[in-house]
């Protein structure tokens, strides 16, 4: 999967962004603005999806609303339906033989890195969802479905790529240590800069000169991988489709790519507000954010006969009564929390990130 090239020049420096909302007395305005069919501005941050052979349904959602209550798996199987591998044990010794010789096959190496560090920033993610599941689906109200499960994870998705799009590639390598947690590390947490094997100095010194290598640190690509490969998971979950029959499963995979792509420039633009030149353009940052946020999390909650928008619930069960009432403050409280977290990454050095050092995410509401 290729990532989508920032428009803004905000993603190529880092800078502090206030999460103050001193913009958001325009989201209701904003919220019917962007509905309408002749705003200029419904085109920059949602961009009319071309039709594609592969797409049947351009106004998929889900097949079935089937109820997810389960945790997702991650690295995911590569066959869901398989009973998990039972785990083999190994002695002291061999573990520790083990570990030297992977140090010198290239444990350190750069690729293998970006895989490792990348795969823990995402279980970091699972994680932060889970612990945070009743503000998503208590609080918020919204469905326990794929589309939802989809959705939330991706935020925190987007908020970590917007930290990983400003990696430099001549960052040394942070010699990670083996064993090393499955989960990110606290920040100031990485291993010192020490002399590196023979491997690494040669690989380190090919990058000074390599134009191929030079791109190495593929962290927003390893990043979309390991997420993608958790909805690959869970959509033949939600099918039940056999690992064999790949075409209903591939179709609906490309079907929520696209729908990442489109929220990745959605958030470019309001990112580009916020470091605009123009008092206008900062005035309004935090609606049309809160505006992403109704339409990408909420689904347009508040629209249709039903108020539940384009949301989808499990059979039998259905929107809250009121919940649209709730919804402005539940937005300004992930509005906040897309700023706080932003503002967060922004202040962890490169080496810790590079490291995967990075912390888990705080709650949403603080």
């Amino acid at each position: 999967m290729r990532p989508t090239t920032s428009i803004l020049p905000l993603l190529s420096a880092r800078s502090t962004i206030p999460y103050t909302l001193n913009g958001y007395r325009y989201i209701s305005t904003s919220l019917v603005r962007l509905t309408s069919p002749l705003n200029p501005i419904e085109t920059s941050t949602e961009p009319a999806k071309v039709p594609y052979k592969h797409v049947a349904n351009p106004k998929f959602i889900t097949d079935r609303p089937v109820k997810l209550t389960h945790k997702p798996v991650f690295p995911a199987p590569h066959n869901p339906f398989a009973p998990p591998p039972e785990q083999k044990q190994y002695n002291e010794l061999t573990l520790r033989l083990l570990r030297r010789v992977n140090k010198l096959l290239g444990y350190n190496r750069r690729r293998r890195t970006t895989a490792r560090e990348s795969g823990r920033m995402m279980k970091g993610i699972v994680e932060a969802v889970e612990n945070d599941a009743a503000f998503w689906y208590g609080e918020c109200d919204l469905p326990r479905t794929f589309h939802t499960f989809f959705t939330i994870h991706y935020l925190y998705v987007l908020i970590t790529l917007v930290r990983l799009r400003s990696l430099p590639n001549y960052i040394a390598n942070p010699l990670s240590p083996l064993p090393q947690s499955a989960y990110p590390g606290l920040p100031g947490t990485t291993t010192p800069i020490t002399r590196p094997s023979i491997i690494d100095t040669l690989d380190n010194f090919g990058c000074y000169f390599s134009r191929v290598k030079q791109h190495d640190y593929r962290y927003q690509q390893t990043l979309l991988t390991h997420f993608f490969n958790i909805v690959e998971n869970e959509i033949r979950l939600m099918l039940g489709v056999e690992i064999t029959r790949e075409t209903e499963t591939m179709k609906r995979l490309r079907e929520y790519q696209e729908r990442g792509n489109f929220a990745r420039m959605s958030l470019d633009y309001v990112l580009g507000l916020t470091k605009s030149d123009d008092k206008k353009d900062n005035e309004i940052s935090d609606s049309e954010l809160s505006s992403f946020i109704w339409r990408f999390i909420f689904a347009r909650r508040g629209t249709g006969k039903n108020l539940q928008g384009e949301l989808v619930y499990p059979q039998n069960e259905s929107m809250k009564k009121g919940k649209e009432l709730e919804m402005s403050e539940q937005i300004e409280q992930i509005v906040k929390f897309v700023r706080r977290e932003l503002q967060r990454l922004d202040q962890i050095s490169d080496r810790d990130v590079i490291a995967g050092n990075v912390g888990m995410f705080g709650p949403v509401r603080q």
